[in-house]
């Protein structure tokens, strides 16, 4: 399922406190999301919402999500400038 980047930003509203605004994470806490792979954050995030992916605070933010939504949250992210940059 392919995101909309445009919707998926104002979706991830939330997931600014820890991985940043646009995905940058400043904290070696919280993974940078900025650049990477679409297809691995939405596993990543069904993981979460399924529970084969053990995280309290993930699967707490991910309960109400539809799988629309993260895809759109992934596409956002997957957008900005990051991960995959060269520099």
């Amino acid at each position: 399922m392919a995101g909309d980047v445009v919707k998926g930003k104002e979706k991830s509203v939330a997931c600014g406190a820890c991985h940043g605004a646009d995905g940058n994470s400043q904290s070696p806490s919280f993974p940078k999301l900025a650049g990477q792979h679409q297809d691995y954050m939405v596993r990543a995030l069904m993981d979460y919402k399924s529970g084969a992916r053990k995280n309290a605070i993930m699967q707490g933010q991910v309960a109400a999500l539809s799988k629309e939504d993260m895809a759109d949250i992934a596409a956002y992210f997957a957008s900005q400038s990051g991960l995959s940059d060269k520099r």
